[in-house]
């Protein structure tokens, strides 16, 4: 078992802890579940995160400076302002279970085959992301910025309120419903009508 001066952390549970603003610096968690954490504004700069789950914590505007995350889970956590533009690109890997997402930024990031399910991503930026095959499941993409996005085989079937521009973002394969295609036409001026 780690210390709690450790900058190792292997399959442990941490609950209810509150983490200051200078955060964790440097530290390592592989298979670490984080449980009711409030984690607001900590800075993370340079941990690795692999295979770790955060189960309902608030993550708020958390720094996430040259930070790892290989086969993360957020699950039911508030996530709002978080920029994940700034981690590691080696091993990407985040997938999204009932969190609020609102205003965070994925800019330029690879999360291939990502997953989305039932989260509000409202002003969530993902230009220049390679989302190929990812899935958005019940998702609202209110003013979420696609821009030069890979959405190759993205499936947007059953999300809403997006507004993707089929000739600035790769679309190729990629699954809509037919209500959903509104989204795809908006910058045309296409008056839609039931």
């Amino acid at each position: 078992m780690a210390t709690e001066e450790s900058n190792y952390h292997i399959n442990q549970t941490f609950e209810k802890i509150s983490i200051l603003p200078k955060g964790l610096r440097e530290t390592q968690f592989d298979e670490c579940t984080f449980k009711n954490c409030d984690l607001t504004g900590a800075d993370f700069y340079g941990c690795d995160f692999i295979k770790c789950t955060f189960d309902n914590c608030n993550l708020s505007m958390v720094k996430f400076g040259a930070i790892g995350f290989d086969g993360v889970e957020f699950v039911n956590c508030k996530m709002v302002g978080v920029d994940f533009s700034n981690t590691k690109d080696f091993l990407f890997g985040v997938d999204f279970s009932n969190c609020i997402l609102d205003y965070a930024a994925f800019m330029k990031k690879k999360n291939k085959k990502g997953k989305f399910k039932n989260c509000s991503l409202k002003g969530t930026d993902f230009s220049e992301a390679d989302l190929t095959d990812a899935r958005f499941e019940r998702c609202d993409l209110s003013t979420a910025v696609f821009m030069r996005t890979i959405l190759s085989g993205a499936n947007f079937t059953t999300s809403y309120n997006f507004t993707i521009d089929p000739e600035k973002n790769q679309l190729r394969k990629a699954k809509f419903s037919p209500e959903g295609l509104i989204g795809l036409l908006v910058n045309y001026g296409i008056i839609v009508e039931n």
